[in-house]
């Protein structure tokens, strides 16, 4: 009996030990908008990858995710599959993946969007496109192939299709991304934005640009892209394999995650807040988005209380309440105070600042100054940190 007992109690120790917990990035609402996370970039086992839908779903319930895009290539890998016997072509098309998907997130709450991947043959150009927000993806692929028929050129070949099945996209309504930019199998020496690319966003075709991706990493050109061209800011994870295979959980780390700033918790808010170009990207302790996104999240995620005056220093409390480390440092316009120069705050936690003069002995004799900071790892810009300044001003029986 002792025996008995003690192999059960083994196996509970096993099961507890090897037991997971959901891993949820805390990321606060900003004023006006919730903050959904999500993933642009999904591929299943309908394309090439070998993970089934609903497994996608169960992975984004895991992450904290509020809504999800599955994106299989929707032209030629697809078709192979279906020719080649993988999937019964009468009962499963470019759609089944999406809507398998759909139906299993129901029971978590989770918005899965529409999406397709429009990629094209060996040439490879001008890249890779995801369409999001469609209806059907095989009309998608149906167009671009259709467009190319007689076109001999092999590069003006992929324009074509490109152009025409992005001009299907557009009139379901999609929105759609450019993926990948710096992807070596079309950048291989160097990132580079092309004439084609310009007709694209000239003809309407393009939105968005993915600036981060898990398989290439984070792209400094495509953000730069972003910010100077007015392209909505995505990322997704690109994942052709068990998302554990590309997230180190045991070491904390999240999947990259697109920020959507939404006016409700809907599929039409998140295509309302892209349209809008309300979107930041988080990344490998990162976040990356224009001034006008990031500052109001920044705000929500830094908080200072307990401020405390005296005659030779000011001190307060600051948190940080997300998932997000924070790195300040200090920035030009407090000189006449000193504070220290670089301040790290991990998750959840609370630190205590102070600023004195620059004796320490001596009363702190400024009736007003400003404590100013850069937060490094919230860029605005390709090595452009987001400002933040703080005003104290002494009470009366303090100043000089």
């Amino acid at each position: 009996m002792r025996k008995v007992l003690l192999s059960i109690s083994a196996l509970c120790v096993s099961f507890l030990l090897g037991a997971t917990v959901p891993h949820r990035a805390i990321i606060p609402d900003v004023p006006g908008y919730v903050t959904l996370k999500g993933d642009f970039h999904v591929h299943t086992v309908f394309s090439d990858d070998t993970t089934w839908p609903t497994v996608r779903v169960d992975e984004a319930d895991y992450d904290g995710l509020d809504f999800l895009s599955i994106t299989d290539h929707c032209d030629t890998r697809h078709q192979k599959m279906v020719n080649n016997g993988y999937f019964n072509g009468d009962k499963v098309d470019r759609n089944t993946s999406y809507e398998l998907a759909a139906a299993a997130a129901k029971k978590y709450g989770i918005i899965v969007i529409h999406g397709a991947e429009l990629t094209r043959g060996k040439h490879m150009f001008p890249g890779h496109f995801n369409t999001q927000f469609i209806s059907d993806g095989n009309a998608v692929a149906i167009a671009a192939e259709t467009a190319c028929e007689n076109v001999k050129d092999p590069i003006k070949k992929e324009e074509v299709a490109i152009m025409a099945g992005l001009k299907e996209a557009k009139n379901q309504g999609g929105f759609i991304v450019w993926n990948h930019p710096d992807w070596e199998r079309q950048a291989n020496n160097e990132t580079i934005w092309w004439p084609i690319h310009t007709t694209v966003l000239e003809a309407g075709y393009m939105q968005g640009i993915e600036i981060v991706n898990r398989f290439t990493g984070y792209d400094p050109e495509a953000f730069h892209w972003a910010i100077e061209k007015g392209l909505t800011l995505v990322s997704g994870t690109d994942c052709h394999k068990p998302m554990f295979q590309l997230v180190d959980y045991e070491r904390g780390e999240y999947r990259p995650m697109t920020l959507v700033f939404a006016t409700e918790r809907s599929e039409a808010g998140i295509k309302e807040a892209l349209m809008a170009g309300r979107t930041a990207v988080f990344c490998d302790g990162c976040i990356y988005g224009t001034e006008a996104n990031i500052k109001p999240l920044f705000e929500q995620c830094f908080t200072i209380s307990d401020v405390k005056y005296s005659e030779k220093k000011v001190s307060f409390k600051v948190k940080n309440n997300t998932s997000i480390p924070l790195t300040l440092t200090k920035a030009p316009g407090s000189e006449k105070v000193v504070y220290q120069r670089l301040i790290y705050i991990n998750e959840g936690e609370e630190l205590t600042i102070s600023i004195n003069g620059y004796d320490n002995n001596a009363p702190l004799g400024i009736n007003e100054f400003d404590v100013n900071f850069y937060v490094q790892n919230f860029l605005t810009d390709v090595d452009t940190p987001l400002s933040v300044s703080y005003h104290f001003s002494m009470p009366a029986k303090y100043r000089k």
